[in-house]
């Protein structure tokens, strides 16, 4: 099966395959953490309902994230860890949720290695800034609220929600034999406990934002829709804002459709030498709408709005200052990569 690219036609297709108007995937025209407007377009693609967000107090409202255990991080989601970050800095109750659980059933990792590579994401989560003592970092494993939750939910959902929530790159990864062909049992209970992480939040907060990729848009989907399901019969509440932000794909290398942890070769990760980050991120096209280097500069926070304007028009004459700015670029990412626990 061919890849789904991550281009301006796919987000337009999202919208129109999947019902939401433009009301629903919105641009950012607000300021979010001290953000400006401009900032935030740069940094994610679209906002879901965004605005319920903020109606919030902030003592009442959650940002929160995820990540899988099935390998170490490439920088995409190293650049989700840096905006959760940033996020928090700027005064937003922040939480990472370290996917250990939906890696051992979604992906059948061993158990103790998705436990041991949880706790280097930890550890990794905090020596690039994130505070512990303003936010949480945490596993799947052994959060009963979570887990409770998913229970409890299990009569609302039916075998089409979970067939429904597939990602659009699902038969790209069956066909390289790393994901399971059908929605088997174990991936519906990692689909399940996602879900319910935003719905146990939603226990004790009146708004929660989900930052995810664009391409995980059915996962929050699934997770509203089941809530619109919930009645008096289930001891959870429901009336809370169930709000997403979207970032945009990293193209990955090779022509793969993005960086995957689970494809060789797709991505810049911890593994790799810093000659190598210098080669690969040189090597991309001058287009920004292809290039992994300036997509990952719009994703990191790095980058201001203005320089990321200037940026585009630098890589799009390949001039020496795009040349500088890819070199130093460079550097900062085998900074980052220093890093990661070994």
């Amino acid at each position: 099966m061919s890849a789904v690219l991550f281009s301006e036609s796919y987000y337009r297709q999202v919208l129109a395959e999947f019902g939401y108007t433009p009301f629903d995937l919105q641009r950012f025209d607000f300021t979010l953490a001290g953000l400006d407007s401009d900032t935030l377009n740069a940094r994610y693609l679209c906002h879901h309902h965004g605005e319920q967000y903020l109606r919030a107090a902030p003592q009442r409202r959650i940002i929160t994230t995820g990540f899988g255990m099935s390998s170490v991080p490439h920088l995409a989601t190293v650049s989700h860890i840096l905006k959760m970050i940033e996020l928090q800095r700027g005064g937003e109750h922040c939480q990472i949720v370290l996917g250990d659980l939906d890696a051992y059933n979604g992906k059948a990792k061993p158990y103790t290695e998705v436990r041991e590579l949880a706790e280097r994401f930890r550890e990794y989560s905090l020596r690039l800034g994130f505070d512990t003592e303003a936010g949480i970092v945490r596993s799947q494993e052994g959060d009963l609220p979570a887990l409770e939750a998913m229970y409890l939910l299990g009569r609302y959902v039916e075998q089409a929600d979970f067939d429904a929530a597939e990602e659009d790159n699902h038969g790209y990864y069956v066909d390289r034999g790393l994901v399971d062909p059908t929605m088997t049992f174990r991936r519906s209970l990692s689909l399940s406990l996602m879900a319910a992480d935003f719905l146990a939040l939603g226990q004790h907060h009146d708004a929660v934002l989900v930052m995810l990729g664009v391409d995980e848009h059915r996962y929050v989907r699934f997770a509203q829709q089941v809530r619109t399901r919930m009645d008096e019969h289930v001891p959870l509440r429901s009336d809370f804002a169930l709000t997403a932000a979207y970032t945009r794909m990293v193209r990955g290398f090779g022509s793969h459709p993005k960086f995957s942890k689970s494809i060789s070769g797709s991505a810049l990760d911890m593994t790799t030498p810093p000659q190598d980050v210098h080669r690969l991120l040189a090597a991309e096209p001058p287009l920004p709408e292809a290039s992994a280097t300036y997509q990952l500069m719009c994703q990191v926070t790095r980058y201001e709005a203005d320089a990321l304007l200037d940026l585009h028009a630098h890589c799009l004459h390949a001039s020496p200052p795009w040349q500088r700015a890819v070199a130093e670029f460079a550097d900062y990412v085998i900074e980052l990569i220093s890093l990661w626990p070994r």
